[in-house]
């Protein structure tokens, strides 16, 4: 009679395991994050100026030797923005992550998901003003925010607002998920 008892009990809980979501997915708890910010070219401005982009940070550092960084701005000498994913400028370090970048049409506000496929991982792309870029960056290195997380992978977008060449400043807008795997730019916490 006992194992009776056993397989209604399991019965039961594979029934009501059912019923819930997925039961290994990670819930999104923190909301959407934008603001706008501005960098400093990589050339042709002193050492230390702030010119690149640490999402998970949300904020803007100068470039080190030691990588912190997610993606660093440039501008060519056709005055385009260049924009490197951090291995393309620190190949060494222990915080430089993998970051896949692509090009997307249409505007900041009509982007409200990143891309499942079409990055280039560790590459470059040469933007304009009014372009929206989206960043796969993978974060689950040793003590990284994404670390046991099922998808290593955070996503975020930036629009080139304004690029001032006197002064070699790209002023940006900035959309990021904070949550891992999730791809939502919509504002709120996301819900896939």
């Amino acid at each position: 009679m006992k194992p009776c008892f056993a397989l209604l009990a399991m019965l039961y809980t594979v029934v009501g395991l059912g019923a819930c979501r997925d039961p290994i997915e990670i819930e999104a708890t923190e909301q959407v994050w934008t603001d706008t910010l501005s960098v400093y070219a990589l050339t042709g401005t002193p050492p230390g100026y702030p010119n690149t982009l640490s999402i998970t940070a949300r904020q803007v550092f100068p470039v080190t030797g030691f990588g912190g960084f997610d993606i660093a701005f440039d501008i060519d000498e056709s005055n385009r923005v260049l924009v490197h994913a951090a291995r393309r400028v620190i190949t060494l370090g222990q915080a430089v992550p993998q970051v896949g970048l692509q090009i997307v049409p249409g505007t900041f506000e009509s982007i409200t998901a990143a891309p499942v496929t079409g990055y280039k991982v560790d590459s470059t792309v040469i933007a304009n003003e009014g372009d929206v870029i989206v960043l796969e960056a993978v974060h689950n290195g040793e003590s990284d925010v994404c670390t046991f997380a099922l998808s290593p992978n955070l996503y975020a977008k930036i629009s080139i607002d304004t690029v001032f060449l006197a002064s070699r400043t790209i002023k940006f807008r900035f959309g990021y998920d904070p949550n891992c795997g999730y791809r939502s730019f919509a504002p709120g916490i996301p819900t896939d």
